[in-house]
């Protein structure tokens, strides 16, 4: 009788940390589905009119070259929004 404890203590004992261990290791993986932040206005206006239409560019986001600093810089926040 003593035995059977034992050993059913040790079961669940086995179970709880391997289930325990799987849960940390789900836990600790970083996702690679994270989605890149978009640059803050002040980022932006840190740059050239012609650095934010190459960023632009490199985004594939479609932007007025012709329009002031301003728009270029509110149409991409809006695309990578």
């Amino acid at each position: 009788m003593d035995g059977t404890i034992i050993l059913v203590l040790l079961a669940v004992a086995f179970v709880f940390f391997v289930v325990k261990g799987k849960k940390k290791q789900v836990a600790s993986k970083p996702t690679a589905k994270a989605k890149a932040k978009a640059p803050t206005v002040g980022e932006l206006k840190k740059l050239t009119k012609n650095q934010l239409v190459e960023l632009a560019e490199k985004k594939n986001l479609k932007v007025k070259k012709s329009g002031a600093k301003a728009a270029v810089i509110s149409e991409i926040r809006e695309q990578l929004k």
